[in-house]
């Protein structure tokens, strides 16, 4: 499979030898007509064939390919595939003259008076560039052309790991050059609805399963068949997102924030272990499923919980006594801030400042008040797509404060990794001190690193949680 489609004018056959013949010298491999498709075979299908299969679309860009209806027809297949666009210059031409889809790129010279090594070595160094993402991309690429043509039939949609991969590397390099294109966003998008059909199906076929065993059961194991139920529908409606390992900084060296309870300082750095964190904040939907298996408590409030117009709002005004035993019972358990932290910000090197990148708070990217947007109350939890994270979690900032298991320390200088609550011993008093990190709907944290601290007991109307899984 060609990694490089090299497009070129027959008057520059001399240039694209000598060039093609570097490439081979370190086994890159490239795909490229020397003498022409037989006239037998649909030579555009075969283009368009070579190009969709590459990584790369390498254009020997002279006077005489930008007069080639040829060569921007390749252009414009490349285009459209989102394929990485590399155009090098051997030959002076009328800058005007160049396609618009070229107008953005840096050019690599190969002119008479241009050093020809030292061009070649910028050449060499572009194509490495990112090529992970390269493959991923031209890999998904072809998937979705495959489901395009194929009438996009659901047997060729992503399922399992792989969809959550590629939603994933879409999220995460949405911004890179090649760009993810609309088709392959389709894909993937459909690919997730028809995986979340049938994982209803799924669940609605274990449920009948679990209803016919109550037929044949004894009457006193129905809370136990109940429960099963229940437990089956939250996992099954719970997205989880993937964390991997490795270095994540914690804290700020800033002075304190304005609404800074506990301090979040000094800066520090950690390596913490992969987990995973549910996608979303628990919705009032997923918590009623706990509290009619008669595991969970309803909430302390429960004016937000029995409003049927807010069922996939988060469910808020719980104690951690009652978010832990939720997460317990969906065999999952509550994240330690050091985790949360590590979901809102990104590895180590990913110099995030809010959960979705740079750019400020608003009200597009976070469901939380500040000085140009009043919140009035929460959110759906799979609101504002704009807040996302690149690994794709939901609302980390604003809309609830999250519970997490970290006892409260009083700041980070001497900081112990141990005192995490497991979620099962409760022995509590009112003088235990745990962390809620992210802010809620009716105030603003002045960054991601802000920290407040409540008793155990405590349980307000912009608290809510998010599990996590080892």
């Amino acid at each position: 499979m060609a990694r490089i489609f090299v497009s070129y004018s027959r008057k520059n056959i001399d240039f694209c030898k000598r060039l093609t013949d570097e490439l081979q010298k370190r086994d890159l491999d490239f795909w490229v007509d020397w003498d022409g498709i037989p006239p037998t075979v649909d030579w555009l299908r075969e283009i368009e064939k070579g190009i969709e299969e590459a990584d790369t679309f390498l254009a020997i860009v002279s006077p005489e390919w930008i007069s080639s209806p040829i060569c921007l027809d390749e252009l414009n297949i490349a285009v459209k595939n989102g394929k990485r666009l590399i155009p090098v210059v051997p030959i002076e031409f009328k800058w005007n003259d160049a396609p618009s889809d070229l107008s953005h790129i840096n050019y690599i010279f190969f002119r008479e008076t241009d050093d020809f090594n030292v061009a070649l070595d910028k050449l060499f160094t572009a194509l490495d560039t990112d090529y992970d993402w390269l493959k991923t991309h031209r890999r998904l690429q072809v998937k979705a052309l495959d489901w395009e043509r194929g009438n996009k039939d659901h047997g060729f949609l992503l399922r399992g790991r792989d969809l959550e991969e590629a939603e994933k590397q879409i999220s995460v390099n949405a911004n890179k050059d090649p760009h993810p294109t609309d088709l392959q966003r389709e894909y993937v998008l459909l690919s997730r609805q028809g995986a979340t059909r049938q994982r209803r199906i799924t669940t609605g076929v274990l449920v009948f399963i679990i209803l016919m065993l109550i037929g044949i059961s004894a009457y006193f194991a129905t809370p136990h068949i109940l429960n099963a139920i229940k437990r089956a529908e939250a996992q099954s409606l719970e997205e989880m997102v993937h964390i991997p390992a490795g270095r994540v900084n914690i804290g700020t060296n800033h002075s304190a924030a304005k609404d800074a309870f506990t301090s979040d300082g000094p800066a520090w750095s950690t390596d913490l272990q992969a987990f995973d964190l549910d996608k979303y904040e628990v919705s009032n939907r997923l918590y009623r499923l706990c509290v009619e298996s008669g595991n969970c408590a309803p909430p302390v409030r429960s004016a937000e919980y029995n409003t049927e117009q807010k069922l996939d709002h988060p469910v808020v005004s719980v104690t951690i006594i009652q978010a832990a035993t939720y997460c317990n019972w969906v065999d999952r358990r509550l994240p330690t801030e050091l985790e949360w932290e590590r979901a809102a910000r990104g590895p180590a090197d990913a110099d995030r400042i809010w959960p979705w990148g740079k750019e400020p708070v608003d009200a597009n990217h976070a469901n939380m008040s500040s000085e140009s947007f009043a919140a009035t109350e929460t959110m759906p939890v799979n609101s504002l797509p704009n807040g996302v994270t690149p690994e794709g979690v939901f609302n980390l900032v604003g809309n609830v404060w999250e519970w997490t298991s970290s006892e409260t320390q009083p700041s980070y200088a001497s900081y112990d990794l141990h005192l995490v609550w497991n979620g099962k011993d409760k022995a509590f008093d009112e003088l235990r001190q745990f962390v809620q990190r992210g802010g809620g709907w009716n105030g603003i944290i002045q960054r991601v690193t802000s920290r407040y601290s409540t008793n155990d007991l405590d349980a307000q109307p912009d608290v809510g949680f998010r599990c996590a899984r080892d």
